[in-house]
C-alpha cells in the first residue's frame, strides 16, 4: 500500500509514497511534492525527510551517522551484543523469534521501525508476513543504506524514511505495530520519543522495545558510568516502566536477560 505522511516543514499538508518507492529490487530516485511545492527527494529508495544536517546532542547519536559503524553493526556488534551483555545464551535469531511472537504481524497491516539502524526488525517483520507494509526510519543516512542493502539481499521490500523519531512525520493513529530496539538508551528526550510512538500507534496496537537496564553490579555500574559520558541513559526495571505508563503505554509482555529487557506495550 502507498503511506501518508505528513511533511515536516508543515504538520498539515501532506506527501504520498508511491509504493514503488517500497520495492527495492527496482532503484526509484526523483522527488514527492506537498500541496505548497515543497520538494522532498527519493535517492536509492530513501526518502529524505530531514533537510538540514541535524546536531547531535550525545557521541552515542554521532557515531551512528559514522559509514563505517553501519558497516560493523549488526553483523559484528547486534549479532553478539545481547549475549555479551547479559551473560547468557540469547542469539539474535532467539531475539527475532520473540519480536515476531509478540507482535504477529498480520496481512494488510501497517508496521513502523523506530530508530531502525539496519532495520533488523523491520526485516524481520516484513519477512514474517509479507501481506504487511513496514516503515522504517532513521535519522542516518548511512544506517538506511546499509539498510536498504540488506533488504534488497534479502527480497525484502521495506518504505526507508530518513526522518526523526522526535517528530515523526506520519499522523495520529496511523500504525497497527510499532518496533524499537536499542534506541531508547541513546535518546537525550526519551518521553518525547516515546510520546510521539503513542501518538501514531492505533489504539490496541502493539508497541515492541528492547532497551538496557542499570546494572546492579559494580563492574557493570562502572562500565555504565562511562557510557554515561557518551549520553546513554539507563533505567532500573520500575523507573523504566514508570516511563513507559507516564507516556501512556500498557506494559502487555516483559522478559529480561541479564540487563536486556524486552517488553511489549499497548
Amino acid at each position: 500500500m502507498a503511506i501518508e505522511i505528513r511533511t515536516p516543514h508543515n504538520e498539515r499538508l501532506s506527501l504520498e509514497i508511491p509504493t514503488e518507492v517500497a520495492d527495492l529490487s527496482t532503484p526509484f530516485n526523483g522527488s514527492v511534492c506537498a500541496e505548497d511545492g515543497e520538494l522532498y527527494s527519493i535517492d536509492q529508495n530513501i526518502v529524505r525527510l530531514l533537510k538540514q544536517s541535524r546536531n547531535f546532542d550525545t557521541i552515542a547519536q554521532f557515531s551512528n551517522h559514522i559509514p563505517l559503524t553501519a558497516e560493523i553493526y549488526e553483523d559484528l556488534w547486534r549479532r553478539r551484543s545481547i549475549g555479551l551483555l547479559s551473560g547468557e545464551d540469547f542469539s539474535l535469531e532467539q531475539e527475532q523469534r520473540l519480536l515476531n511472537q509478540w507482535m504477529a504481524p498480520k496481512g494488510g497491516e501497517l508496521l513502523l521501525d523506530v530508530g531502525c539502524s539496519t532495520a533488523f526488525y523491520a526485516r524481520s517483520l516484513q519477512d514474517y508476513e509479507p501481506g504487511a507494509s513496514t516503515v522504517a526510519i532513521d535519522s542516518s543516512l548511512p544506517m538506511l543504506e546499509k539498510a536498504r542493502s540488506k533488504a534488497l539481499n534479502e527480497e525484502i521490500d521495506l518504505y526507508l524514511l530518513h526522518a526523526d523519531a522526535r517528530q515523526l512525520p506520519f499522523y495520529g493513529e496511523y500504525f497497527d505495530g510499532i518496533a524499537m530496539g536499542g534506541t531508547l538508551n541513546e535518546l537525550s528526550t526519551p518521553h518525547q520519543v516515546l510520546s510521539e510512538i503513542r501518538r501514531v500507534l492505533k489504539p490496541g496496537g502493539r508497541f515492541f522495545i528492547m532497551y538496557l537496564l542499570e546494572s546492579a553490579h559494580w563492574v557493570g555500574k562502572i562500565a555504565q558510568q562511562s557510557s554515561r559520558l557518551g549520553g546513554l541513559q539507563f533505567w532500573s526495571e520500575r523507573e523504566a516502566k514508570q516511563l513507559f505508563t507516564g507516556c501512556g503505554f500498557t506494559l502487555k509482555e516483559y522478559e529480561t536477560k541479564g540487563i536486556v529487557a524486552f517488553a511489549l506495550l499497548s
